[in-house]
């Protein structure tokens, strides 16, 4: 073993061997830009796609309602409060002054987030947490929706899956 590593570092200590060496990584670095890269989620491209949390509940719910019914189609629609909600660093300078003989003081408040500069050169404000959006309502349309006994099934169901209020979840029967 000690043989083998002393022939290796007898020949990059050659200089031809360097070059050899240097132009095959300047290769292999130019070679790399004809590859795709993977896709990184960044907030500006928005790391939350809100049709893909949304399409993603209904599916779920479609398998709930699909199993307590029997119904091989429910049709299921959720609706969204709002987009991804962010939480940015920020810093806060408190300026605190006295109102000399009077004895009454006030303070004021700044506000300022943290910047990151990308690789670009632009700036951008530092994202320390990403929340889902809040569910504002679900319906549900399927057989046996129209029964209090398998409406009330499906509501506790997806009360307790979505950790949302019954008064958010509509059930109704469809036509066969």
């Amino acid at each position: 073993m000690n043989e083998i590593l002393n022939k290796i570092k007898t020949a990059v200590k050659k200089p031809k061997v360097l070059a050899v060496i240097g132009i095959a990584g300047v290769l292999l670095i130019g070679l790399s830009s004809f590859f795709p890269k993977k896709s990184e989620k960044s907030v500006k491209g928005g790391s939350i796609n809100t049709d893909e949390y949304r399409e993603k509940i209904e599916n779920d719910i479609v398998k709930i309602v699909s199993k307590i019914t029997g119904d091989k189609s429910p049709t299921v629609v959720v609706t969204l409060e709002s987009g991804p909600r962010y939480t940015y660093a920020d810093t806060r300078e408190n300026d605190t002054a006295s109102g000399g003989n009077t004895g009454q003081s006030s303070e004021k408040s700044k506000r300022s987030y943290v910047t990151v500069r990308d690789a670009d050169g632009s700036e951008s404000a530092l994202v320390i947490a990403e929340s889902m959006p809040e569910i504002r309502g679900v319906a549900v349309i399927c057989s046996g929706g129209e029964t209090e006994e398998i409406a009330s099934k499906i509501t506790s169901a997806v009360t307790a899956a979505l950790n949302i209020t019954s008064k958010r979840v509509y059930i109704s029967g469809g036509i066969d």
